[in-house]
């Protein structure tokens, strides 16, 4: 649990989204005007726009999750904070720390992850680190978004793990993630093409990526028939705020939808800040009666970005 903090501390944490919106479209605008002025791609800003989002956006988390100078590196995706600069006492915008300790939350959930792992959306890998443990046998990373592929094989090199890291230029929707599987020849697959109850992976890892999987739900659904029976599903996730509830925040919610009109989604890589995420994980296992283990906690409920963080079991017999 966390304690709220003062109100004008919590009304300046709204504007930090803002922040992080104009770094990713200032990299959108730079890459709109190479194509057009250095490439000579002139209708390309109208016809070629998932291109240059994926191009934009992957130069933009590069940038993002690479930490500030002389900061102490983050065992995972670090977000952005205004800090005061001491000598002017005026707010900077400070790449590669955490915003409201969110980042917290993922070393002691990833620590427990065993087995085959799917670590979906892992960006440019700066949660690696918690993923060396002896238990893990293999991890596959879905990354869609190729222009960060290079910085995650560096990554899973500089770690040790690149022999059982293998990296997927997919999505988490079963339609791309099992093609994308097959195809890697680790034969990862083929119990559970002989029979699909058999699940394929121990573990799944969800940080920071639901809230920008396109179909979340029908994705969701898949991914509990990919988990083994006695798998556990992983998640750190920043969620719609619960504004109906006691710890919730109207105010933190009518800014989630302000942010979303003004193309948060479009800039940040498909990012939606206003989804349920626990409802469509609750759900996901409903055809079976539900999970076997269900521990899951809110975080920051006051904020524009709260977070939902825990473990999901699978029933171990179906």
């Amino acid at each position: 649990m966390t304690t709220p903090p003062p109100l004008g501390d919590r009304l300046k944490g709204m504007l930090e989204p803002a922040q992080i919106m104009k770094w990713a479209m200032s990299h959108y605008i730079r890459v709109c005007a190479e194509a057009v002025f250095k490439k000579g791609e002139i209708f390309a800003p109208i016809l070629q726009i998932d291109r240059l989002r994926d191009e934009a956006f992957g130069r933009f988390w590069v940038e993002f999750s690479t930490p500030a100078p002389n900061a102490t590196p983050a065992p995972a995706e670090p977000e952005p904070v205004l800090e005061t600069d001491p000598e002017t006492e005026t707010e900077t915008f400070q790449p590669g720390q955490n915003t409201n300790g969110s980042s917290d939350l993922i070393p002691p959930l990833l620590r427990t992850a065993n087995g085959i792992v799917l670590d979906i959306g892992p960006g440019t890998g700066t949660q690696m680190p918690l993923l060396r443990s002896p238990s893990i046998s293999t991890i596959y990373g879905p990354e869609p978004c190729t222009g960060l592929h290079e910085k995650l094989r560096a990554r899973a090199i500089a770690e040790g793990i690149s022999s059982k890291y293998h990296i997927l230029a997919s999505g988490a929707a079963a339609s791309q993630l099992l093609p994308a599987l097959r195809d890697s020849g680790t034969g990862v697959t083929e119990a559970y093409d002989s029979d699909p109850r058999s699940g394929i992976f121990d573990t799944i890892i969800c940080v920071r990526v639901l809230c920008s999987v396109p179909e979340m739900e029908r994705t969701v659904d898949e991914l509990y028939g990919l988990l083994k029976p006695g798998g556990k599903l992983l998640v750190t996730e920043h969620v719609v705020n619960a504004w109906r509830t006691a710890k919730g925040s109207f105010l933190a919610r009518v800014v989630q939808g302000v942010y979303q009109v003004f193309g948060w989604s479009f800039f940040i890589g498909d990012c939606a800040l206003d989804r349920d995420t626990e409802g469509v994980l609750l759900r996901a296992a409903r055809s079976d009666g539900g999970w076997e283990v269900v521990d899951l906690e809110r975080s920051f409920a006051w904020s524009v970005m709260p977070y939902l963080s825990g473990t999901l079991v699978k029933k171990s017999s179906i």
